[in-house]
C-alpha cells in the first residue's frame, strides 16, 4: 500500500491543553474509540499519556483492553458490548462499563460473581433525549434500586452516573440537563454518590458550563475534527492532526483530459461521494478527483507538470494550500470522524513533530 498517514504530535498536543483549558476544572476523558477515530490508538495514547491524561473512553471491550494494556493505571470506560463478549477479563483488568438497561446491570453483577474479581465498577445511564441506549426517567428509580442493592451486596460499586446530549437545541439541552440533575438527586436518594458524573462530548464541552459536571467526554476535537455545519476547525482554536498523502501510481490521456491514479481507493476506506465532490493537492494545486475506484483515486490533472511517483496531499492541515479534511466533508455532505475512521488500519500512521 502507497499511502501515508501523517499524526502531527504538535496539534494533537495543543487541542489536548487548549481542551483542557476550555473545560477546567471538569476532567478530561479522552475518546480514543475506532482506533483514535483513525489517527492509531498506540500513538496517540502515547501523547496523551504524555500530555497527563488518565481517563480514556474506549467505546468497547476490545478497545478498552487495548488501552489499559498501554494505561494500566488509567481510568479506561467501555459503554458498548455485544451478548456474547466474554466480561471477565474486562472485570479483571478493572474496565468501567457503561450499564444502559437491568439485563446489562444483571448480566455485569453476574459476571462479576463468577469471576472473582473486585467489585465491578459500573456507569449507570439516564436516557434524557438522545435515545441511544439508557433507561427512561418512569424507570430509573427502580433501575438505580437495584443498582444500589447489588452494590451493598458487593457485586458492584456504581463509579459513574452519566447521560448523552442530543446537541439538537439548547433548549432541549437544557432539558436534558435538568432531568439529568432530577436522576443524579434519585440515585443520591438510594445511597448512589457517583464519583463520576459525566453528560457532555465535545460540542456540548465546549459551549456549555453547565453540562460539564466531573468530567466531559471528548473525542474529535482532540484530533482537530469540528462538527461541521459551518463550523470549522479554525473557529474553535483546533489544529488538524491528521494529513493523508498517497504518490501518483500511473498517468494516462483520457480525451481532452489528463488522469493521475493515485495509490489509495475505496478498499482503503476512500469515501465514494468523493468524486465530483472534493480536490486533492499537488505542488501547491488543488486538482479534482474524478472517480474513486477500488485501489485508485482518479484525478484530473490537465495541465499540470504531473510525473509518476509524485505525492498527492489529499488533505491535512491546509497550510500548504491542501484541502483539509473539513472541506472535505463540507464537500461529500459529511462529518469529518466519517471521513477519517473508514481508514483502512494497513496504511501506515508515522507521527511526525
Amino acid at each position: 500500500m502507497d499511502a501515508s498517514v501523517l499524526i502531527s504530535t504538535a496539534a494533537l498536543r495543543h487541542n489536548v491543553r487548549l481542551v483542557r483549558d476550555r473545560i477546567a476544572p471538569a476532567e478530561l476523558m479522552a475518546v480514543v474509540k475506532d482506533d483514535a477515530y483513525g489517527h492509531g490508538l498506540d500513538s496517540v495514547l502515547a501523547v496523551l499519556l504524555d500530555e497527563g491524561v488518565t481517563r480514556f473512553g474506549a467505546l468497547d471491550l476490545p478497545g478498552a483492553l487495548r488501552v489499559r494494556h498501554q494505561a494500566p493505571d488509567s481510568m479506561v470506560f467501555a459503554w458498548v458490548f455485544d451478548r456474547g463478549d466474554d466480561l471477565s477479563e474486562a472485570l479483571q483488568q478493572q474496565i468501567d462499563i457503561g450499564v444502559t438497561d437491568v439485563p446489562v446491570l444483571e448480566r455485569v453483577a453476574a459476571a462479576a460473581a463468577v469471576a472473582g474479581t473486585p467489585p465491578a465498577r459500573i456507569h449507570l445511564k439516564l436516557d434524557t433525549g438522545l435515545h441511544r441506549a439508557g433507561v427512561l426517567a418512569g424507570d430509573w428509580e427502580r433501575f438505580v434500586n437495584l443498582a444500589a442493592e447489588l452494590q451493598r451486596s458487593g457485586r458492584v460499586v456504581v463509579s459513574g452516573l452519566w447521560t448523552h446530549l442530543a446537541e439538537e437545541s439548547h433548549d432541549d439541552d437544557s432539558r436534558s440537563i435538568a432531568e439529568y440533575r432530577e436522576g443524579l438527586a434519585i440515585a443520591e436518594a438510594h445511597g448512589i454518590r457517583a464519583a463520576t458524573r459525566h453528560i457532555a462530548a465535545s460540542a456540548a464541552a465546549y459551549a456549555r458550563e453547565d453540562a460539564r459536571f466531573d468530567v466531559v467526554r471528548v473525542g474529535a476535537f482532540l484530533y482537530g475534527i469540528a462538527p461541521g455545519g459551518g463550523v470549522g476547525p479554525e473557529d474553535l482554536g483546533l489544529r488538524p492532526v491528521m494529513t493523508l498523502r498517497a504518490p501518483i501510481r500511473h498517468i494516462r490521456r483520457a480525451g481532452e483530459r489528463t488522469l493521475a491514479a493515485v495509490g489509495i481507493g475505496g478498499a482503503s476506506g476512500i469515501l465514494a461521494d468523493a468524486a465530483g465532490a472534493v480536490s486533492v493537492a499537488l505542488a501547491g494545486s488543488r486538482y479534482p478527483v474524478v472517480a474513486v475506484e477500488p485501489t485508485l483515486l482518479l484525478i484530473d490533472v490537465s495541465g499540470a507538470d504531473a510525473t509518476v511517483g509524485d505525492t498527492v496531499t489529499l488533505f491535512g492541515d491546509g497550510s500548504a494550500g491542501e484541502p483539509t479534511l473539513q472541506n472535505w466533508a463540507d464537500g461529500m455532505g459529511t462529518i469529518g470522524e466519517e471521513v477519517v475512521t473508514r481508514l483502512s488500519s494497513l496504511i501506515p500512521r508515522t507521527r511526525i513533530d
